[in-house]
């Protein structure tokens, strides 16, 4: 087996478990993975073939929530309406499930205050540090008087004009990040500023925030652990891969993108994975992967219609291409999904 379809098995075999790749995906997915190989791949690894999928030991019910059903209405207005007017609400929802896998009933209540009083909710994840924990500038420092998070986030939604937020932080010594909830009034205390001009029609703004805080242990979000963020990923990703393909083709009819009939089925096979995964009602060893991969795949889709010069203005590319960045980019969906597989070899 050539090196490309070694590379390619790792996000390719994860689809196929859901349905057969088409062979002209198949191909565009496996030059994308040779791509994303890094030095220690090349270096450090076997590069002997893939083992087969192995059926899971454990298969767990994963939860439904009334928000789905919201979120997927959404999706296909976005089909015949774009996705500029529908993101925030959407991404709002998604909010929305991450709190109720991992606030507790006092947290939610919290919120819930907010929300009704017209204060909006941000999710702040991206860090100047880089993909890696440990290299992060966002922590949490815990002393014997008090509990300090020192924030310096980027490219967050609407971050210039944070109302309360849910930031990710690392913490001393522990390998798994860590959310706290930030009231309005903490908020207030960063320093935040805009970055970059607006995407979707001039409707989503990015910003940066920076500062320091003391914080106490009722703002941490610690209920159901790293087992809640897959799951909330889980439900999510799909979700949000299938606005993306829904949106690509709203641009089609728009006749500010020209989509080839392989570009087309490309799409359509995504829209089947996705409908696949937001239908399935168990969690398991592989969810996590599927999803990831299904997100490697949306991102390698948009760079190759921008990249062949099927979109035709500037800020529709710049648009495309953000997504391909936004809950995860192609190499830290294949550094996740490669770290987990790399041991299972034939």
């Amino acid at each position: 087996m050539e090196l490309q379809s070694i590379a390619g098995g790792f996000v390719a075999d994860q689809l196929a478990s859901i349905s057969p790749v088409p062979a002209t995906f198949q191909s565009l997915l496996e030059r994308a993975c040779i791509r994303l190989f890094d030095a220690s791949m090349i270096i450090e690894d076997p590069l002997t073939d893939l083992a087969p999928l192995r059926e899971p030991s454990v298969k767990q019910p994963l939860e439904q929530f009334e928000q789905t059903y919201v979120i997927d209405q959404i999706i296909d207005r976005v089909r015949d309406e774009g996705l500029s007017g529908h993101f925030h609400e959407m991404i709002g929802l998604f909010g929305s499930i991450m709190m109720s896998l991992t606030a507790t009933d006092e947290q939610l209540a919290q919120v819930n205050h907010w929300v009704e009083g017209g204060i909006f909710g941000h999710f702040l994840m991206t860090d100047p540090g880089g993909p890696s924990l440990q290299s992060w500038k966002t922590e949490l420092k815990d002393s014997d008087e008090s509990l300090v998070l020192n924030v310096n986030k980027v490219h967050g939604i609407e971050a210039q004009k944070l109302g309360f937020a849910m930031v990710v932080a690392k913490q001393v010594a522990r390998p798994f990040p860590i959310t706290v909830m930030l009231p309005p009034d903490l908020c207030a205390e960063l320093k935040q500023l805009p970055v970059g001009k607006p995407f979707l029609d001039g409707r989503l703004q990015l910003g940066n925030c920076q500062g320091s805080v003391q914080v106490s242990k009722d703002m941490l979000l610690s209920k159901g652990g790293l087992g809640s963020v897959n799951r909330f990923l889980t439900l999510v990703r799909p979700r949000f891969v299938k606005s993306l393909m829904h949106f690509v083709l709203w641009l089609k009819d728009q006749g500010e993108v020209e989509l080839s009939v392989t570009d087309q089925e490309h799409i359509e096979y995504l829209i089947y994975l996705c409908n696949e995964q937001t239908s399935a009602t168990i969690f398991s060893m592989h969810s996590v992967n599927r999803v990831l991969a299904t997100k490697f795949a949306s991102n390698e889709l948009l760079l190759d219609i921008v990249a062949s010069g099927k979109v035709k203005n500037k800020a529709r590319q710049r648009d495309l291409l953000a997504f391909t960045k936004m809950e995860g980019s192609s190499y830290r969906c294949f550094f996740e999904i490669y770290s987990k597989a790399k041991g299972h070899r034939v």
